[in-house]
């Protein structure tokens, strides 16, 4: 499905049943799509009415020039994608590239009724040299130079092979092994080529790095928040969400045990546990009544 947002067509695609609660679900990359989240978190559409969203500019979404993409952007597009479906109450989860709108989402629009920041950060410059040391020590040592090079290939990817290919490449830095079942079936449905990649969009942010400052500005976060991620996570480190939690007030940090940077692949039980909590404690008012 598709919705015209400042004359750019924005994909969604709604899983469970309209009379659930609404949440925006928003994936990583960028140059990524939907299908990063999509049917991973599909079991919380027994509570949830998940709208998955391809962000502006990737996967089916509307083309438009990278050079017109910025976080606030995205942010501002899920605020009037709601009000295009006539959504006055919903909440927001972004995984990853996807987090880092959601916590710009959170600062700069506050519309959500809840947020979860799933694998983020709140400094690009921190991640940054985080992931060069992750890449530096990676093991197994093998893979080393291969999850390297995917990496520096990303400012240069122009085909759908181009993304396709440096994924598989660097897979293996966001998982906490590669000898999971996990893993083994995360790679497998990636091989199927579900997913529609924006080349010239991780081309562009990668060359122009990662606008992402947000430390200074945690405080004017004001809705429940949970910060979520995996102990292992080389890219956004439990570091990084430590201290995104330490700076909204009120917010729940959960560090998923034996887990990388694909949390809800890796531990989906521990991971929809953290989010029925949170909700639990933090209840939500929907259709005159609160669950």
């Amino acid at each position: 499905m598709e919705a015209t947002i400042d004359g750019v067509g924005v994909f969604y695609l709604p899983v469970g049943d309209e009379k659930n609660y609404p949440m925006f679900v928003l994936h990583g990359g960028p140059g990524l799509d939907h299908t990063e989240m999509h049917p991973y978190l599909d079991r919380l559409s027994d509570t949830f009415r998940l709208i998955y969203v391809d962000l502006r500019g990737n996967g089916r979404s509307q083309r438009v020039d990278p050079a017109t993409l910025t976080l606030s952007v995205f942010a501002a597009d899920v605020t009037k994608l709601a009000a295009a479906l006539g959504i006055e109450r919903y909440a927001l989860l972004g995984h990853s590239f996807g987090s880092f709108v959601t916590l710009a989402h959170a600062i700069e629009q506050g519309g959500a009724s809840h947020y979860i920041i799933s694998g983020g950060s709140a400094s690009f410059t921190k991640t940054g040299k985080e992931v060069e040391e992750n890449l530096a020590n990676f093991e197994p040592i093998e893979l080393r130079a291969q999850v390297t090079e995917s990496w520096a290939l990303e400012p240069k990817a122009k085909t759908q092979e181009d993304v396709a290919k440096l994924m598989e490449m660097q897979m293996p830095f966001h998982f906490s092994t590669t000898q999971s079942e996990a893993y083994r079936r995360y790679m497998a449905a990636e091989a199927e080529g579900r997913a529609i990649y924006s080349p010239e969009v991780l081309a562009y942010f990668s060359a122009n790095s990662y606008l992402i400052e947000y430390e200074d500005q945690l405080s004017r976060v004001t809705k429940p928040t949970l910060v979520i991620t995996g102990e292992y996570d080389r890219t956004c480190t439990p570091r990084a969400s430590r201290e995104i939690s330490a700076g909204i007030a009120g917010s729940e940090l959960v560090i998923i045990p034996d887990a990388g940077h694909m949390t809800y692949v890796e531990q989906p039980d521990l991971y929809f546990q953290a989010i029925y909590g949170f909700f639990s404690r933090h209840p939500y008012e929907h259709v005159g009544a609160v669950r």
